[in-house]
């Protein structure tokens, strides 16, 4: 009977407040949240990190398709260019590719093309790998092989510059390709989607096309 007697005191002490006691939900919304927030901020996260290497795949698809375009009418071949060579050099291509570049056709108009790589990548990872092939048949359009020293500093992308053939790139099967090293790391849940040394993704946009009947300029014996 003591115990009883005892009890129901404690019971008075408490009061209204502890009859809900077992019933009170207040913050339970913040305790489930503790327990799922953090996996679903991680999900999260994780679809944004994929995001953004697609985003960066579609934009390179982009841009090879423009480049692409240069050659195919044979702007590149043709092109008298702003250090009076005519004919773009590799390292003219890719300034085209990257900042756009103006110049004179063979009839001595002026010409330009705009930049064709979107702001958000930057020109020093890209690298272009141009190559002519003699049949659709047998066009390799696999992605060129990196090669790094024991320090990993990229020493060698296997790719080249060759758009013409036998002195003439008119009617030509080339291979364009635009790689770009897509900086990135381990994403959250474990997710990895590098391929290449130093945190990198190797992203490859590939256009292959058969080459205009262009006109070639007077100073030019063969474009």
């Amino acid at each position: 009977m003591a115990i009883l007697r005892k009890g129901i005191r404690a019971r008075r002490v408490v009061g209204p407040s502890g009859k809900n006691l077992w019933k009170n939900r207040a913050g339970t919304a913040a305790m489930e949240f503790a327990i799922v927030g953090p996996a679903f901020i991680a999900l999260l996260l994780a679809i944004l990190y994929t995001m953004l290497i697609y985003l960066a795949q579609q934009m390179l698809e982009t841009a090879a398709e423009g480049a692409g375009r240069l050659l195919l009418t044979g702007f590149v071949q043709t092109t008298k260019a702003p250090n009076g060579t005519v004919g773009l050099s590799a390292s003219d291509f890719k300034r085209a590719i990257c900042n756009g570049l103006s110049g004179t056709n063979p009839s001595g108009e002026a010409v330009s093309t705009p930049a064709l790589l979107p702001p958000l990548l930057s020109c020093s990872r890209l690298t272009v790998n141009v190559k002519t092939a003699d049949s659709y048949n047998v066009t390799n359009t696999a992605a060129p092989t990196f090669t790094y020293d024991s320090k990993g500093i990229l020493v060698s992308t296997g790719t080249g510059y060759e758009h013409q053939l036998n002195g003439s790139g008119k009617n030509r099967i080339v291979v364009l390709q635009l790689i770009y090293l897509w900086p990135t790391g381990k994403g959250p849940l474990g997710l990895n989607l590098t391929n290449e040394p130093n945190a990198n993704r190797k992203l490859v946009a590939t256009s292959v096309f058969t080459t205009e009947e262009y006109t070639c300029p007077t100073s030019q014996a063969s474009c």
